[in-house]
Protein backbone atom coordinates (compact mmCIF):
# COMPACT_ATOMS: atom_id res chain seq x y z
CA UNK A 1 0.00 0.00 0.00
CA UNK A 2 1.30 3.41 -1.08
CA UNK A 3 1.39 6.11 1.49
CA UNK A 4 -0.03 9.46 0.67
CA UNK A 5 1.68 12.48 2.45
CA UNK A 6 -0.34 14.99 4.50
CA UNK A 7 0.91 18.42 5.41
CA UNK A 8 -0.84 20.05 8.52
CA UNK A 9 -0.27 23.75 10.14
CA UNK A 10 0.07 24.05 13.14
CA UNK A 11 0.85 27.39 15.86
CA UNK A 12 4.22 27.30 17.38
CA UNK A 13 2.23 26.38 20.70
CA UNK A 14 0.62 23.55 19.37
CA UNK A 15 3.75 22.42 17.56
CA UNK A 16 5.87 22.46 21.22
CA UNK A 17 2.65 21.07 22.96
CA UNK A 18 2.48 18.30 20.24
CA UNK A 19 6.50 17.69 20.55
CA UNK A 20 5.90 17.38 24.37
CA UNK A 21 2.67 14.86 24.33
CA UNK A 22 4.45 12.83 21.52
CA UNK A 23 6.12 9.65 22.43
CA UNK A 24 9.91 9.57 21.49
CA UNK A 25 9.50 12.86 19.62
CA UNK A 26 7.32 11.10 16.72
CA UNK A 27 4.88 14.05 16.39
CA UNK A 28 3.61 12.82 12.98
CA UNK A 29 2.69 9.32 14.39
CA UNK A 30 1.13 10.29 17.25
CA UNK A 31 -1.28 12.44 15.15
CA UNK A 32 -2.04 9.35 13.00
CA UNK A 33 -2.18 7.37 15.90
CA UNK A 34 -4.80 9.65 17.63
CA UNK A 35 -6.67 10.95 14.20
CA UNK A 36 -7.12 7.10 13.13
CA UNK A 37 -7.81 5.84 17.01
CA UNK A 38 -10.83 8.68 16.53
CA UNK A 39 -12.14 7.51 13.71
CA UNK A 40 -12.20 3.90 15.00
CA UNK A 41 -14.57 5.34 17.91
CA UNK A 42 -16.60 7.11 15.45
CA UNK A 43 -16.51 4.08 13.70
CA UNK A 44 -18.17 2.25 16.81
CA UNK A 45 -20.51 5.14 17.59
CA UNK A 46 -22.35 4.63 14.50
CA UNK A 47 -22.24 0.94 14.97
CA UNK A 48 -23.83 1.27 18.23
CA UNK A 49 -26.25 4.14 16.95
CA UNK A 50 -27.41 1.62 14.42
CA UNK A 51 -28.07 -1.59 17.43
CA UNK A 52 -30.03 1.38 19.07
CA UNK A 53 -32.17 1.89 16.21
CA UNK A 54 -32.97 -2.15 15.46
CA UNK A 55 -33.46 -2.42 19.62
CA UNK A 56 -35.97 0.32 19.76
CA UNK A 57 -37.97 -1.36 16.96
CA UNK A 58 -37.68 -4.59 18.90
CA UNK A 59 -38.40 -3.37 21.89
CA UNK A 60 -41.78 -1.32 19.94
CA UNK A 61 -42.66 -4.92 18.99
CA UNK A 62 -42.23 -6.91 22.52
CA UNK A 63 -43.92 -4.19 23.76
CA UNK A 64 -46.88 -4.86 21.07
CA UNK A 65 -46.84 -8.21 22.42
CA UNK A 66 -47.37 -7.71 26.20
CA UNK A 67 -49.94 -5.20 25.84
CA UNK A 68 -52.15 -7.89 23.67
CA UNK A 69 -50.74 -10.28 26.26
CA UNK A 70 -52.28 -8.20 29.04
CA UNK A 71 -55.78 -7.64 27.18
CA UNK A 72 -55.99 -11.46 27.13
CA UNK A 73 -54.94 -12.29 30.29
CA UNK A 74 -57.21 -9.30 32.11
CA UNK A 75 -60.26 -10.91 29.39
CA UNK A 76 -60.61 -7.02 28.20
CA UNK A 77 -61.75 -7.13 24.66
CA UNK A 78 -58.28 -6.76 22.21
CA UNK A 79 -57.75 -3.79 20.09
CA UNK A 80 -57.66 -4.13 16.25
CA UNK A 81 -54.53 -6.48 15.55
CA UNK A 82 -51.65 -4.32 16.34
CA UNK A 83 -49.36 -6.98 15.26
CA UNK A 84 -49.09 -9.56 12.16
CA UNK A 85 -48.46 -12.49 14.55
CA UNK A 86 -51.42 -12.75 16.78
CA UNK A 87 -52.89 -15.50 17.76
CA UNK A 88 -56.37 -16.41 18.74
CA UNK A 89 -55.36 -17.62 22.61
CA UNK A 90 -52.53 -18.44 24.23
CA UNK A 91 -48.93 -17.06 24.25
CA UNK A 92 -48.03 -15.73 20.68
CA UNK A 93 -44.94 -18.02 20.11
CA UNK A 94 -42.81 -14.82 19.33
CA UNK A 95 -43.06 -13.66 22.72
CA UNK A 96 -42.03 -17.09 23.95
CA UNK A 97 -39.23 -17.03 21.74
CA UNK A 98 -38.30 -13.74 23.07
CA UNK A 99 -38.64 -15.11 26.90
CA UNK A 100 -36.90 -18.18 25.93
CA UNK A 101 -33.93 -16.64 24.16
CA UNK A 102 -33.90 -14.37 27.31
CA UNK A 103 -33.88 -16.76 29.76
CA UNK A 104 -31.05 -18.53 28.01
CA UNK A 105 -28.77 -15.63 27.77
CA UNK A 106 -29.42 -14.51 31.55
CA UNK A 107 -28.67 -17.86 32.38
CA UNK A 108 -25.37 -18.33 30.50
CA UNK A 109 -23.89 -15.34 32.09
CA UNK A 110 -25.55 -16.12 35.82
CA UNK A 111 -23.31 -17.40 38.30
CA UNK A 112 -25.13 -20.49 40.54
CA UNK A 113 -25.85 -18.30 43.19
CA UNK A 114 -27.74 -16.01 40.77
CA UNK A 115 -30.00 -18.32 39.73
CA UNK A 116 -30.76 -19.95 42.97
CA UNK A 117 -31.60 -16.77 43.89
CA UNK A 118 -34.14 -16.33 40.87
CA UNK A 119 -35.21 -19.58 41.19
CA UNK A 120 -36.62 -18.80 45.29
CA UNK A 121 -38.44 -15.88 44.29
CA UNK A 122 -40.00 -17.90 41.19
CA UNK A 123 -40.98 -20.33 44.43
CA UNK A 124 -41.91 -17.25 46.55
CA UNK A 125 -44.54 -16.24 43.56
CA UNK A 126 -46.04 -19.56 43.92
CA UNK A 127 -44.81 -20.51 40.35
CA UNK A 128 -43.02 -24.08 39.23
CA UNK A 129 -39.22 -23.60 39.21
CA UNK A 130 -37.49 -24.71 35.91
CA UNK A 131 -34.76 -26.61 36.05
CA UNK A 132 -34.20 -27.81 32.72
CA UNK A 133 -32.59 -30.84 31.68
CA UNK A 134 -30.11 -32.99 33.47
CA UNK A 135 -26.96 -32.97 31.83
CA UNK A 136 -25.57 -36.76 32.02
Amino acid sequence: MRERKYTVRFTEDEAEWLQEVALDGNVSGYIRDAVLRQSKSDRKLVNMDDKLVYLSQDMRVVTDLLNDLDRKVSGKPTAPKTTSFEEDGGIPDELMGIVLEILLLTRTNSDRQDIRMAQGSVEYAGLPVWEGKKRS
